[in-house]
């Protein structure tokens, strides 16, 4: 690993990225020779450029880069660098949000955060819409847990140390100095009206096209399961209509925990290296731009609803042995939650395990809408007016499809072993705020 440089702004006389492409050999020779890791007689003759995970680039465009030089030197070759995307599932004003968190989340000190990559650019101008984020690429030394190599239950419990020291270095961060700090980063209550409206309004665009892409037994994504019958009833639109009701139970103000959540903690954001004296977990983190404030086990439950771990990690013995494990360590080590019940930690966990789910469908719901109407998007095999197979797909898709197929069946057994919809199918419906339905085409209608 490389220092951090002091100084992650954009050097004097450089002009930020406006996309992804404006960061060529040009524009790295300039950065590198500004940090000092580059010569002054020396430059960057040519990049190598490669993909990233197959989620990554849903808010935000992404390459790997493997810098030529002029003449031999020590200055670092790899790197990762993201900016602004092309293709928008949220409105400009989200996204611009996210890389703000994403930006600043590598500037908090490394002891009250999670484990992180060196950054050699971390900054934007908002007013004219340029962004940057430049850092080293940690595959030339550390294992990225991309979705074909799911975690196991060994790897999960490893990572329970760290992510306790998190939840204590931030719990209690509704109030006092941390909130304010986080205030300033725009991170807010998962619970609050304002990020709960911004899912009211864009969920129902994408809940009833999720719910026929569930339903269909006939598609590989769902394992021969219809959602439709092992639930009796279309989920993401029934949840939808019940957030209001769902997250009041984690609201501060009531009595539930608040800690700072990484909002994204999956396989492709997570990497294992060997354990050294400055990173004694083994394992680093990269994209903080959905950060938010929740409950103590917000970020184990997003990990453990996702794609990312295997089946065996999500089944209930072994579920319930990790949701152990991290609330023995936390009740350890907290300061602010001395009387914290298991039952209280249990509920929050169930709360918050929908939170990818809750993105499948508000900001996946551009990716359905593509698929029905547009013929295009992965998705336009369940959803498409026109006859596609697995055969018609690119790599690129097929990787996502894997991904969605493995997130898919996680949450299958979450809701149901967790009895999650007929806890929703007792709660009222959202009082206000809820976006306009987009109805299934005629095509997917027709008997």
């Amino acid at each position: 690993m490389t220092n951090q440089p002091t100084d992650t702004t954009i050097p004097k006389g450089m002009e930020l990225p406006a996309k992804l492409a404006n960061i060529n050999a040009a524009f790295l020779s300039r950065l590198l020779t500004a940090r000092g890791l580059l010569e002054a007689d020396n430059e960057v003759t040519a990049i190598e450029e490669a993909g990233v995970g197959m989620t990554a680039g849903y808010f935000s465009d992404i390459k790997k880069i493997h810098c030529l030089f002029k003449s031999p030197t020590n200055c670092p070759a790899h790197f990762v660098a993201k900016a602004w995307p092309d293709f928008e599932m949220l409105p400009g004003e989200a996204i611009s949000d996210m890389f703000i968190k994403d930006i600043k989340g590598y500037m908090i000190p490394a002891e009250q955060f999670f484990p992180r990559p060196v950054v050699y650019l971390a900054d934007f101008d908002q007013t004219n819409n340029r962004w940057g984020l430049i850092m080293e690429d940690v595959d030339q030394y550390a294992q990225q847990k991309v979705h074909e190599t799911e975690l196991t239950l060994d790897e999960v419990m490893q990572m329970i140390p760290g992510l306790v020291d998190c939840a204590v270095a931030w719990e209690g961060c509704d109030s006092g100095d941390r909130a304010a700090t986080l205030a300033e980063f725009g991170v807010g209550h998962w619970s609050s009206a304002e990020n709960l409206a911004l899912y009211k309004d864009v969920m129902p665009a994408g809940a009833k096209l999720f719910d026929k892409v569930v339903s269909m037994v006939e598609s590989d994504l769902n394992d021969g399961a219809s959602w439709q019958t092992l639930f009796g009833t279309g989920v993401a639109e029934l949840f939808t209509n019940k957030l209001d009701a769902h997250f009041s139970k984690i609201d501060p103000a009531l009595g539930a925990t608040c800690t700072l959540s990484h909002g994204d903690l999956r396989g492709d954001n997570l990497f294992f290296c060997p354990k050294t004296e400055t990173n004694s977990h083994g394992w680093l983190t990269i994209d903080f731009q959905l950060m938010f404030k929740g409950p103590i086990p917000s970020d184990l439950a997003y990990l453990m609803s996702s794609g990312s771990v295997l089946p065996e990690v999500y089944e209930a013995d072994n579920r319930n042995r990790i949701l152990r494990t991290f609330f023995e360590l936390f009740k350890t080590k907290t300061q602010c939650y001395p009387d914290y019940e298991f039952e209280q930690f249990e509920a929050e966990f169930a709360a918050m395990c929908t939170v990818m789910y809750i993105y499948y469908i508000g900001m996946g719901g551009a990716i359905w809408r593509a698929a029905a109407f547009e013929n295009e998007q992965p998705g336009r095999i369940e959803l498409g007016s026109e006859p596609f197979t697995i055969d018609d797909l690119t790599p690129e898709e097929l990787r996502k499809r894997m991904w969605w197929r493995k997130t898919i069946r996680n949450n299958r057994v979450l809701f149901n072993d967790l009895q999650l919809v007929p806890l929703w199918q007792s709660m009222p419906d959202n009082a206000s705020g809820t976006g306009a339905w987009v109805e299934l085409p005629p095509h997917l209608t027709a008997p």
